[in-house]
């Protein structure tokens, strides 16, 4: 089987990104949106939901590498209506619970979003995302709107290890003087969600020309992003992507990435957090 049949569906659409015109663009956010639905429907379906020629559906298939509309949405069907089965397994755990409070059915949605996780990243990719942290000579963290909270978690946490971190400010002009010192062997992280955060491609655009590596934890819409980062950590949050979604989700990502960190530096990870505790103890 050759690299590309190994790939998902989303993998492929983050790989062709770049590559897609503005109606397959807007195809590919219903696909991101509803996969299930998408699966479920025909190529008139999906094209008539954004308003285009059933055509350009089939174009679309093609040019992600399948052989017609069909085979796209039988991988579609793949992997999307066949994960549901963890998030059934969830929800019967709730049965008889009924959930009809605000807490309730937060609890559900977040339950049934972290069941799906290890489906969309891989233990694999956790560790490679750490690894370059704990070893990056810097790490410049931006995150902007409710992304700010991942970013300073992130910052505090790596402090800690003893990594130079340096958080970035979401003012352009702020931005562009922190992006000035990126260099080679540096790290930069960053989130999005809903849409790429503000001044996303300039960022990295710049982080590219000085050779610093890339990383993004997102939601689904994380596969269209353009240009993609060198990493890119997808998975969907909890609830409907169209209503309000909580930072449950990638802030379990984040702390998975913060444990496999320091479990790749154990020692100077340590000898930092103990040091910590003795220049507390001064402060105090």
């Amino acid at each position: 089987m050759t690299k590309d049949q190994h790939m998902s569906v989303l993998e492929k659409i983050a790989e062709s990104s770049s590559n897609l015109t503005p109606n397959e663009r807007l195809m590919v956010q219903a696909v991101i949106e509803s996969p299930t639905a998408v699966a479920l429907g025909t190529a008139n379906d999906l094209a008539g939901s954004v308003g285009v020629h059933e055509a350009t559906a089939s174009r679309l298939a093609r040019k992600l590498g399948y052989a017609s509309y069909a085979a796209f949405r039988d991988a579609l069907r793949e992997e999307f209506i066949a994960t549901r089965e963890t998030a059934t397994r969830f929800e019967k755990t709730f049965d008889g619970t009924a959930p009809d409070s605000i807490l309730g059915n937060l609890a559900l949605q977040e339950a049934q979003a972290l069941g799906q996780v290890e489906n969309a990243i891989s233990a694999e990719q956790i560790n490679t995302v750490a690894e370059k942290l704990i070893r990056a000579d810097r790490i410049f963290i931006y995150g902007y709107g409710n992304s700010e909270v991942l970013s300073l978690m992130m910052s505090k946490r790596f402090r800690r290890f003893g990594k130079d971190v340096h958080q970035l400010d979401g003012d352009p002009r702020h931005l562009a003087e922190g992006a000035l010192g990126m260099r080679e062997n540096d790290v930069l992280l960053t989130f999005a969600f809903r849409r790429p955060p503000r001044s996303y491609e300039a960022l990295m655009q710049t982080a590219r020309e000085a050779g610093t590596e890339t990383i993004v934890i997102s939601g689904n819409r994380g596969a269209i992003l353009s240009p993609q980062p060198d990493h890119l950590l997808r998975a969907p949050r909890g609830g409907d992507a169209d209503s309000f979604q909580t930072l449950v989700v990638p802030m379990t990502v984040c702390n998975a990435i913060i444990v496999a960190a320091g479990s790749q530096n154990k020692d100077k990870s340590l000898q930092e957090l103990e040091r910590l505790g003795q220049l507390i103890e001064r402060f105090d």
